[in-house]
């Protein structure tokens, strides 16, 4: 009778004490990028295009190209932002990707030092929250710095909206540090 007893009470023990994980809805993988072109026009229609390209996708080599920017100063800018998975054949535009998924995606642009270039985000998502892929800037005087281009990918988690504008939230698919050179 004292063991039926203690098993009857081990396991309601067990069973009272186990508590269920909360669900997670698994969320859209990160985009594989190899190549990432920034697309400059300035107030005369010239347009300039700088480019990252890692055509085998492991950070351990070399990139294959990683241009230097050099844009004029005192001058207006819109830049757009192009990516590519050249990994494909043929290469996959995943620029488009991102447009039709903006809720999940947020470029985050710093430049070092801040008085180089002012850039801001033109497009917004359905949310009016920046995404990045169109921006408009202002070079200031000459110099030499470094303009760091972030993807954050933003996914919604348990059905719920991520993306805040806040760009500590997600996971990353691009972080790189342009030479940016203003003359």
């Amino acid at each position: 009778m004292k063991s039926k007893f203690l098993l009857a009470l081990f396991i309601g023990l067990a069973l009272f004490s186990c508590k269920k994980d909360p669900v997670v809805e698994p969320t859209d993988d990160n985009e594989l990028i190899t190549t990432v072109e920034l697309q400059f026009t300035d107030s005369k229609n010239v347009t300039k295009t700088f480019a990252f390209q890692d055509l085998d996708a492991n950070s351990i080599t070399p990139p294959d190209k990683f241009e230097s920017i050099v844009l004029d100063a005192n001058e207006n800018y819109e830049m757009e932002v192009k990516v590519y998975d050249e990994s494909r054949k043929p290469r996959v535009d995943v620029t488009k990707k991102i447009e039709e998924d903006a809720e999940a995606h947020l470029f985050v642009f710093k430049v070092t030092p801040a008085s180089l270039f002012s850039l801001k985000a033109k497009d917004k998502d359905k949310n009016n929250l920046p995404v990045g892929l169109k921006n408009t800037g202002k070079t200031q005087g000459k110099g030499v710095g470094k303009l760091h281009v972030i993807l954050k990918h933003q996914p919604p988690a348990n059905g719920k909206r991520v993306k805040n504008g806040d760009e500590e939230i997600g996971s990353t698919d691009i972080d790189l540090d342009f030479k940016l050179e203003i003359k």
